[in-house]
């Protein structure tokens, strides 16, 4: 076997590190059999608009932006996203009535609401699909040692700029090959007065919602 080059090793060794999340993904568990999610992957300068989209969204949402700005340094080392969605209307016909309307029938009949973070009104079902699948996706990632962590932010601007199509909501796993894991300081490229101040505009007392759901 002739030498490798380990960067080179480390780069198809996340390539197929991500093939094996997204099987482990799609094999999740899925309600009534139906397994209707779509994925996708972006991995190197192919996360650069993702970033970019995320940081521009500034203070309407500025958790998305500190997510952006995260992303632009992620991407200095090995990093893949895998994204994960699935339409809004139900073809269960289970009516539960979890989405707010008495049947499946009336939710899909229903006007489509446009919003920053996913498009609505949605079957819970289908919500919970895309988590299981997301869920999966992680912790095959853990099981392979990788840096690894699901961000909301992330997957929906992957929706906006049709990275993936034909979706109402997405989620995106993202998975590093970094020298250290870059998950649990994203707030050091903030000051503490700047980390202070966004926290409490966005958690005032843990109750505003969520990312972009309230303009001042």
């Amino acid at each position: 076997m002739p030498l490798q080059n380990m960067e080179k090793m480390i780069q198809a060794g996340l390539d197929r590190a991500v093939e094996t999340m997204t099987l482990a993904a799609w094999n999740s568990f899925r309600f009534e059999k139906r397994n209707t999610i779509k994925m996708v992957t972006a991995t190197g300068e192919e996360l650069t608009p993702v970033s970019e989209y995320c940081f521009s969204l500034g203070d309407m949402a500025p958790l998305a932006a500190r997510d952006g700005r995260h992303l632009a340094q992620l991407i200095k080392e090995p990093t893949a996203m895998l994204i994960i969605g699935d339409k809004r209307k139900s073809d269960f016909n289970y009516n539960c009535g979890a989405c707010g309307f008495k049947t499946c029938a009336e939710l899909n009949r229903s006007e489509k609401v446009e919003s920053l973070t996913a498009d609505g009104p949605s079957c819970m079902f289908k919500n919970l699909n895309v988590s299981i699948a997301a869920n999966a996706a992680a912790a095959m990632a853990y099981k392979l040692g990788l840096h690894c962590r699901v961000f909301s932010t992330l997957g929906f601007a992957a929706r906006a700029l049709q990275l993936i199509e034909d979706v109402d909501v997405s989620i995106a796993v993202v998975v590093n090959a970094g020298k250290k894991d870059p998950f649990f300081d994203r707030h050091e490229y903030w000051t503490t007065e700047h980390w202070d101040e966004t926290f409490n505009k966005e958690f005032p007392t843990f109750n505003r919602g969520f990312i972009g759901a309230v303009e001042e």
